[in-house]
């Protein structure tokens, strides 16, 4: 191998840490948006749904379509995990609330 290659081929490493890195962070954004609202879930939703029709129309890779479609199907399930985790929460001080009054009670 010579000079050049190397020097290509540490180029392309870097670009695509750079592009792993941007797409790690344009998830967490999509997960911050998917968080706040109902609305902005909704909204993030079609998003990626159409961003998924547009890869396969113009024969992307398919790794790029399954990664949308990955990150589709993790946000679907984000809003369910946190309402399981609130109603776990609520059940969690109903629990605590009724054990202290029955402790105040006794």
């Amino acid at each position: 191998m010579n000079l050049a290659e190397d020097d290509v081929r540490r180029a392309l490493r870097v670009m695509d840490a750079d592009v792993q890195a941007s797409l790690a962070l344009t998830r967490a954004a999509l997960h911050a948006l998917a968080a706040i609202s109902p609305a902005l879930q909704r909204a993030t939703d079609i998003a990626l749904e159409e961003e998924a029709e547009r890869a396969q129309r113009r024969a992307a890779p398919q790794q790029m379509i399954d990664t949308v479609v990955e990150t589709r199907l993790r946000l679907q399930q984000a809003p369910e995990e946190a309402r399981m985790a609130e109603a776990l929460e609520r059940a969690l001080v109903e629990a605590a609330d009724t054990l202290t009054a029955a402790v105040a009670a006794a």
